[in-house]
């Protein structure tokens, strides 16, 4: 199980149901995927991964890529008029079994792995994370009784799943229970791609950060947490934080920190060289508890070229960070309204985010101010005020 937010919230919400009675399955599917988070104890974990890379491999290549080219051919040409005619949950007839035989070739043996485990141990609520892992769940409990939620985390009008993927999502979400999404914004981009009428907001619950009045404003350093991908604009902040320590003359206690891993990150060390700034940028890889990166920073810096609603901002306003975002994606300026609780530039635009960051360094009054606005726009997502959001979606009331 990755590093990423989505996941992060997978384990917040098996913890805390488990808490409270509830008994909990959290299933896994990639194949030589290294557990990133802290799973809770009582939470019962079923790597799927070694069963799906054996799947694979035991299946004749050229059977695979032929079922593949041929769902892609069928999808393409009728998969949009087959939303309506094929029903979840009932009697298949000859064209709904030729349509979900299709979908099988696209998504691989996933959902049958999943089909397989439901069979022998039938969930009464399944909720499922990301865009391809939504769609596989769709079809593994197509025709099964289990209250199924599913919930995406970005924008799709600026989505970068494969054209087969994403004509299969008006056709699968027609099984989903209820279809959610983290942020309004995503909300809406579900709502201009499909017809469905179940959609719902279920914002992302936060852990418990400890970090008191007293030490917001008080720090130095910038911080971010993200893959070390191209979507996450790291090579921007890079670029701005040289700018920064160019044209200040109190930075002797400024650093960067980058926390998180990923394909770019010996290209983002390269980067930081080229700038003259590798002396004074952390690369720490990922860190199973960045609340101490949170305690020891100043302001909070989300880059992003692509977001949805991206917990480690929202974690960094309830630790008391000062934080900057860009335009880039509605879901963080739900939360941020630049110059009352943090600030807001232009997105791609290394210049403007180097005038807020050495705004910011300079003026720790502003950053006591924006910083105590920030953890109290974050109350709201205290699991007191979301849990029955939370049950109410997944049917436990």
């Amino acid at each position: 199980m990755g590093a990423g937010g989505a996941q992060k919230v997978a384990v917040l919400a098996a913890e805390h149901f488990q808490q409270v009675g509830y008994r909990v399955e959290l299933i896994t599917l990639l194949p030589d995927q290294e557990v990133l988070h802290v799973l809770p104890l009582g939470v019962n974990h079923i790597d799927l991964g070694a069963s799906l890379h054996r799947a694979i491999t035991q299946q004749s290549r050229w059977s695979r890529v032929l079922h593949r080219w041929l769902a892609r051919l069928c999808v393409s040409v009728a998969g949009s008029s087959m939303v309506g005619r094929i029903t979840p949950r009932i009697d298949a007839d000859w064209i709904q079994r030729w349509m979900l035989w299709c979908c099988r070739g696209i998504v691989g043996p996933r959902a049958d792995l999943l089909m397989a485990h439901w069979r022998d141990h039938p969930p009464r609520r399944v909720l499922s994370f990301l865009s391809k892992t939504n769609l596989v769940a769709c079809l593994a409990l197509w025709s099964k009784e289990a209250h199924l939620v599913v919930s995406e985390r970005n924008d799709l009008r600026r989505d970068a799943l494969p054209a087969e993927w994403r004509a299969l999502r008006p056709l699968l979400f027609q099984r989903a229970d209820v279809v959610t999404a983290n942020a309004q914004g995503t909300l809406d981009s579900l709502r201009a791609i499909t017809s469905l009428k179940h959609l719902m907001l279920l914002p992302n619950p936060l852990p418990r950060v400890a970090v008191g009045p007293s030490k917001v404003g008080q720090n130095y350093g910038f911080l971010t947490i993200a893959r070390a991908v191209q979507q996450k604009g790291l090579d921007l902040l890079i670029e701005a934080f040289a700018v920064v320590l160019d044209g200040s003359e109190s930075m002797d206690s400024w650093s960067l920190t980058l926390v998180g891993d990923g394909p770019e990150r010996v290209g983002l060390e390269a980067l930081a060289e080229r700038c003259g700034v590798r002396h004074r940028v952390r690369f720490l890889g990922h860190c199973h508890d960045v609340h101490a990166e949170l305690a020891a920073a100043a302001v909070f810096v989300l880059p992003s070229r692509k977001e949805g609603m991206p917990n480690a901002l929202l974690e960094a306003m309830a630790a008391g960070l000062a934080v900057i975002v860009n335009d880039a994606s509605p879901g963080p300026l739900e939360f941020v309204t630049h110059g009352q609780n943090g600030l807001v530039v232009p997105h791609d635009d290394a210049a403007a985010l180097a005038r807020a960051m050495l705004r910011l360094q300079t003026d720790p009054q502003l950053r006591i101010r924006l910083g105590l606005a920030a953890q109290d726009r974050l109350k709201s997502q205290d699991w007191p005020v979301l849990e029955p959001i939370w049950k109410a979606v997944l049917a436990m009331e």
